[in-house]
C-alpha cells in the first residue's frame, strides 16, 4: 500500500536528478540551500547516506520522524538513511551540512574496526560554545571537497571523515545525544542498502539479498520502488556502477580486474553493464575523467 501523500526520497533537497558522484561525499555552507527555499526545508529523506548538520549560530525548529524539536546553536544533527526530516530556519542561521554515502561510512568503520555501522542514529547533540575541534575537521573537509580531483584527495577525503566520525562520537558520548526513533517502514530499506554496500562485490542477487532479510523479493522491490522511486536491482546497479567509476577514476587498476573485483567473471559482460548504465565504455570513461583530474593513482599491484 502506497503513502498517502508520499514524501520525497532525494540524493538532496531540492534536487530531482540523481548525480553520479564518484566523491560519494557533498559539503556546503547550511546557508546555501536554507536561504535558496526561504529557509524552510520541506519533509524528505536520503537513501544511503547519513547528514551531519552543524549548527553555528540561529536556532530553528526540526521535525524528525514525526517528532518535534527546537534547535539552538551550537549543535550537531546527525540524521540516519531514510530518517524522514524537516526544518524552520531562522534568517541567522550558518553552519555546515554534510552528506556521506554508507559507503564512505563502511570504510571508516573498516578503517577503525568497528563491528557496528558507524553513525548509525539519528540524535540530536548539544554542544559546547568552545567546540573548535569540530568546527576546524568541517572547514577543512569543505576546503578539500572543493579543491580539483588529483590522486590523493580521494585519501585526504577519507582521512577528513575518519577524523570527523571519531570527533562526532565522542561528542555523543560527552554530551549524551538524544535519540531519536526512525521509521519503521525503512529499516528493510536501510538495512538492504547496508548489506549492498557490504557485498557489492560479491555478485549476489536481488533474490539473495531478500532472503538474508528474511522478506520476499517482490515486497523488497516494492518497498524500493515506494520509498526511492528505483527498483532493488536499481539500487544494486547503481552501487556496483559507483565503486566502478570510483576506480576508473581514482586508479590505473585495469579494466579486466575492475571487474573481477565487482563480481563479474565475464569483462566483456562488465563492459555491456557499464555502457548501459553511462553511455560509454569503461575505457572511455577513464579517458573522459583523466581530463578532469591528470594521471591516476598508480596501477594497483
Amino acid at each position: 500500500m502506497s503513502e498517502p501523500y508520499p514524501i520525497p526520497t532525494v540524493q538532496f533537497y531540492g534536487e530531482e536528478q540523481w548525480r553520479a558522484d564518484t566523491d560519494d561525499l557533498h559539503c556546503e555552507p547550511l546557508i546555501t540551500r536554507s536561504r535558496a527555499h526561504a529557509f524552510k526545508i520541506r519533509p524528505h529523506r536520503h537513501p544511503g547516506l547519513v547528514q551531519l548538520f552543524h549548527l553555528q549560530s540561529g536556532q530553528g525548529q526540526a521535525k524528525i520522524d514525526g517528532h518535534i524539536q527546537t534547535v539552538h546553536a551550537p549543535q550537531l544533527i546527525i540524521i540516519s538513511p531514510m530518517c524522514v526530516h524537516d526544518f524552520l530556519w531562522s534568517g541567522d542561521v550558518s553552519g555546515t551540512v554534510v552528506s556521506i554515502s554508507m559507503a564512505r561510512l563502511e570504510r571508516t568503520q573498516r578503517a577503525l574496526n568497528r563491528s557496528q555501522p558507524v553513525l548509525s542514529q539519528t540524535q540530536l547533540v548539544p554542544l559546547e560554545k568552545d567546540e573548535k575541534r569540530l568546527e576546524t575537521l568541517l572547514e577543512m573537509l569543505l576546503e578539500e571537497y572543493r579543491n580539483a580531483p588529483d590522486s590523493s584527495r580521494d585519501r585526504s577525503l577519507q582521512a577528513l571523515i575518519d577524523l570527523l566520525v571519531i570527533r562526532c562520537e565522542r561528542l555523543q558520548q560527552r554530551q549524551a545525544g538524544k535519540p531519536v526513533m526512525q521509521h519503521p517502514r525503512s529499516r528493510h530499506l536501510e538495512t538492504y542498502l547496508e548489506r549492498i554496500n557490504q557485498s557489492y562485490h560479491h555478485g549476489m542477487t536481488v533474490e539473495q539479498y531478500a532472503d538474508e532479510l528474511g522478506i520476499t523479493p517482490p515486497y523488497l522491490n516494492q518497498l524500493c520502488k515506494q520509498l526511492t522511486g528505483r527498483t532493488a536491482i536499481q539500487l544494486l546497479h547503481e552501487r556496483r556502477l559507483l565503486e566502478a567509476q570510483r576506480q576508473l577514476t581514482y586508479t590505473a587498476t585495469r579494466v579486466q580486474d575492475i571487474a573481477a573485483e565487482l563480481g563479474f567473471n565475464d569483462p566483456a559482460y562488465f563492459t555491456r553493464f557499464f555502457r548501459n548504465q553511462t553511455g560509454v565504455s569503461p575505457r572511455q570513461y577513464r579517458q573522459i575523467a583523466g581530463q578532469r583530474q591528470g594521471p591516476p593513482a598508480p596501477l594497483k599491484r
